[in-house]
């Protein structure tokens, strides 16, 4: 037999120049008869060997920041130890036993409370060794459950990680709850840790979506606001908020304001789809008046509709066409005069278009009436959506050739990647308006890369 074997040693190489060598770990292969299998690192075996490391690794730095505890910073003679205390701590790489020391105060300062020791407890020790769970584990658990299925990611973890790690479902759950709240807590720091920018004015794109709602809940169905801020030559800001949370809407939006640099007396743009509370939730965060523009996109959708509903009734065998080749003049300048800032032009032909409609009716009578009277209602409904939001249709055509936008697109993309691809389509989980917003708060994180580095981060 041709077995090869490789040792895998860690050598600690300590402040006083000292250092101990162990074996964490050998891998064997027969190579007389090899296989595919044989090639290379496997995964048990490299969970086996990280998680060995992390127990030496974790073994040391307690040994070294109690030995450092030990020596009184006072009088420089060795405190002697209490006790040690069994716990175990979850790491990325394994669940790790460990001994926590407990020291016995210094004769020098028995009568008061030394600082390097908190109830006995060595005070470095202590805080390598804050909570049950390493930071780094929370923050990926949170960031596979905000892209995963719970039961999904615990799955992923188990697969590639060291066993013991500990996490199940409602362990994922719980820490992505963690990582909302700190994450909430940091989008409602104070003003002074704003990164102050200049520039032009923000845009902040917004849109809805509705998610499937528990059991119980008021109805089948509730709807979260998503949207993201655009500043030059700043990172996005993307934001998500449900409804019957602690945090409101124009709080959710404030904060992603501020950390693009938002103050008071900044131009905000607004794109939406006309839906005035979401234009109102953006002027309450900036308690003062705000630019909103209409999507583009929505209003090319109504124009589409009256032009394909004309388009075939001039196709059918409708016997008093005239009427609708008068109307069809019109219809065919509709798109170009919005895009080129006439709407109230475009606004204007509508009911003359509405007029040759009804004479349509009366020339045919009952034939056709039925799609006559359609397409007579789609034009009503563009002029009522025009009316409605008149103060906020603008020379579309100039600011597309300009570089700006003009569309809602960006927050609907932002409903895809932060709802869509979570809790809708192949997702058929139900939510509470609590556990959805705390969801999107880590996968808003996620997107922005606020994640990123192993640490939570503002933007900028």
């Amino acid at each position: 037999m041709a077995v090869t074997e490789w040792a895998i040693y860690v050598e600690t190489r300590r402040p006083d120049g000292t250092r101990e060598r162990c074996e964490i770990g050998a891998i064997r292969r027969d190579l007389s008869a090899p296989g595919p299998d044989d090639l290379g690192l496997r995964l048990a075996e490299a969970k086996g060997l990280l998680q060995q490391l992390q127990i030496r690794m974790i073994d040391g730095q307690i040994e070294q920041s109690a030995a450092l505890d030990r020596r009184c910073c006072h009088c420089g003679l060795t405190r002697s130890l209490h006790d040690r205390r069994q716990r175990t701590i979850q790491t990325l790489f394994g669940t790790v036993p460990v001994c926590q020391p407990r020291l016995r105060p210094c004769p020098c300062r028995r009568s008061q409370a030394d600082s390097s020791v908190s109830g006995g407890r060595s005070r470095r020790v202590s805080k390598l060794l804050k909570g049950r769970a390493t930071p780094e584990l929370v923050r990926i658990q949170a960031e596979l459950g905000a892209r995963l299925s719970f039961r999904e990611a615990a799955r992923v973890i188990d697969l590639f990680l060291p066993s013991g790690v500990g996490a199940n479902h409602m362990t994922v759950r719980r820490r992505l709850a963690e990582i909302a709240d700190q994450v909430e807590a940091r989008d409602n720091a104070s003003p002074h840790r704003i990164s102050l920018s200049k520039g032009g004015p923000l845009i902040v794109s917004l849109d809805g979506a509705h998610i499937r709602a528990v059991p119980g809940f008021q109805t089948r169905h509730f709807e979260v606001t998503t949207g993201r801020v655009d500043a030059k030559e700043r990172p996005t800001r993307h934001f998500a908020v449900a409804p019957n949370v602690s945090m409101s809407r124009p709080d959710t939006i404030r904060n992603a304001l501020r950390a693009q640099g938002w103050l008071p007396d900044r131009e905000v743009i607004v794109l939406s789809d006309g839906d005035p509370s979401l234009v109102g939730a953006v002027r309450t965060a900036v308690r003062g008046p705000v630019t909103h523009i209409l999507d583009w996109f929505h209003i090319s959708m109504r124009v589409r509709h009256v032009e394909q509903s004309l388009a075939g009734l001039l196709g059918s065998d409708l016997e008093h066409k005239g009427p609708l080749d008068y109307a069809a003049f019109n219809v065919d300048r509709l798109r170009h005069l919005i895009w080129n800032g006439y709407a109230d032009e475009a606004r204007h032909t509508l009911p003359d278009i509405m007029q040759m409609a009804a004479n349509a009716v009366v020339l045919n009578g009952q034939q056709g009436r039925a799609r006559i009277e359609r397409f007579a209602r789609l034009v009503r409904d563009l002029e009522t959506y025009l009316g409605l939001n008149s103060s906020a249709l603008i020379d579309y055509g100039r600011r597309y050739r300009a570089g700006l936008p003009i569309s809602t697109s960006r927050a609907e993309s932002t409903v895809n990647s932060l709802v869509n691809m979570r809790m809708n389509k192949r997702r058929q989980m139900r939510w509470s308006p609590k556990g959805a917003h705390r969801v999107l708060q880590v996968r808003a994180a996620v997107v922005d890369g606020r994640l990123a580095d192993g640490q939570l981060r503002l933007t900028g």
